[in-house]
């Protein structure tokens, strides 16, 4: 009985150490998570979803409607009779009435105001739809974006570390002459200031680093239990189309413009249904009752309804819906030359930022080479004698310089990367595609043809 207790605590204390190792997320991973996460992508999906349902709805109204009955009432019916020897009296009688029914109705025409409201709804599904896709779009660009710059904070460390290792590794050499004779007190205390100077900024990346996490944390709509650590993302040799062939895939290819696309359409069927409205309107409908039981003669009854009707005085209601109609449809069509002139904006700056970044990387590149080797030699004078402390001091804060600016080149690059290719329309594809290759499935939105018959 002992020896099994101490087997189940054994399991239970390798269970719990296993539980609590955080696990490694890359890039691709923490978007996805982000997709299921973020309460911003589920208001665009359930948007979305409702949107669905609501042509669903619409389009019922093509069918025949099928609907049964129980009907039950007892009242009092009072009538006036004569009585020999008494005259006029009122009988009071109780009467019952109990029928079941059964109801088949079609709509025959209303004056296409049907098929307009469901093109309508259809519409705005898959407006909807891209709207659910320009979020997640926004999202993995967001979640990619922070996770770069908890890399570029945790670098920073790195550096910062660095930085305080050489400032202590001078100041053994400033006291090391300070002994011999070789240095004076100056350099001894100069050297002390840089080490406490290297101590309050590796502080202060450290505590950037832990604002950029939970940032990111934020961004992903994770809780505090999940544990979790990121990786450096993979090198990829990334050459996006020339800027023309950019801007023309980002026209192609932006959830934004086909949103704005269905909206002008929706707000065109909208125009429609508001230019019927104000001419007169023709409903035809047909129904057949069928009574099993009932206390009254008839047991079926046959109707065809045909009523026409015209708004003659409405307090000229009718005429503000068309006009507000028509502006509508003119805002869409502003919205949607409003929404391609900044996409356009996006990729010329996005892409010239990627440019940039390319040119700032490779040049910070050779000048940590430089500054580095400069530093070295400088140390090398030091301790020989042949340069001063401030010498020393002013190399290694140039190689400190030229280092941060490295690792801002090498993040802003990557940074860029995905910058384009949100403006390219392709980041969504992207992360999915990641997602396939780890066995991830995404939620896929589906169209919605404008036809009646079809969804």
């Amino acid at each position: 009985m002992r020896w099994a207790v101490l087997s189940f605590a054994m399991l239970v204390t390798v269970f719990t150490a296993a539980s609590a190792q955080q696990q490694v997320l890359t890039l691709d991973e923490c978007v996805r998570i982000a997709w299921g996460e973020q309460p911003q992508v589920a208001i665009a999906e359930k948007n979305w979803r409702l949107a669905e349902e609501r042509v669903k709805s619409v389009r019922a109204n093509l069918f025949p409607q099928l609907s049964a009955g129980y009907q039950f009432r007892r009242y009092l019916s009072t009538r006036i009779g004569f009585q020999i020897g008494v005259g006029q009296v009122q009988v009071q009688e109780p009467v019952e009435f109990k029928e079941t029914s059964l109801t088949v109705s079609q709509l025959l025409f209303d004056t296409f105001q049907t098929p307009l409201q469901i093109k309508q709804a259809k519409a705005q599904a898959n407006a909807s739809s891209h709207s659910y896709e320009r979020t997640k779009a926004d999202i993995a660009l967001q979640v990619a974006q922070q996770y770069l710059e908890v890399l570029r904070a945790r670098a920073l460390v790195k550096l910062q570390e660095r930085v305080l290792e050489r400032a202590k590794r001078l100041l053994e050499a400033a006291e090391a002459g300070y002994k011999a004779g070789t240095a004076a007190k100056l350099d001894v205390l100069r050297a002390q200031v840089q080490v406490r100077n290297a101590e309050v900024d590796l502080l202060a990346a450290q505590n950037q680093e832990r604002v950029a996490m939970l940032t990111l944390r934020n961004l992903m709509g994770v809780s505090e239990d999940f544990v979790f650590e990121i990786a450096e993302p993979t090198e990829e040799r990334y050459e996006p189309p020339s800027l023309t062939e950019s801007l023309a895939q980002a026209l192609r290819q932006r959830p934004e413009i086909r949103e704005a696309e269905w909206q002008q359409r929706s707000a065109e069927a909208t125009k429609q249904l508001a230019r019927i409205n104000s001419l007169p309107v023709v409903n035809i409908s047909g129904s057949y009752n069928r009574y099993p039981s009932t206390t009254r003669m008839t047991d079926k009854e046959w109707a065809l309804n045909l009523i026409v009707s015209y708004p003659i005085f409405d307090g000229g209601r009718v005429r503000a819906e068309l006009e507000q109609a028509k502006l509508q449809v003119e805002q869409s069509e502003l919205n949607l030359k409003r929404t391609i002139d900044n996409i356009k904006l996006q990729v010329q700056q996005a892409y010239t930022n990627w440019q940039n970044a390319t040119e700032r990387l490779s040049a910070a590149q050779e000048a940590v080479k430089e500054a580095s080797e400069t530093a070295r030699l400088t140390e090398e004078a030091y301790k020989a004698g042949a340069a001063s402390l401030l010498d020393v001091i002013n190399s290694q804060v140039a190689l400190a310089q030229a280092e941060n600016q490295e690792i801002q080149a090498r993040y802003d690059l990557y940074r860029a990367i995905y910058a384009l290719r949100h403006a390219l329309g392709e980041i969504n594809r992207y992360f999915a595609d990641k997602g396939n290759e780890g066995k991830v499935s995404t939620l896929q939105p589906k169209r919605l043809s404008l036809s009646s018959g079809s969804k």
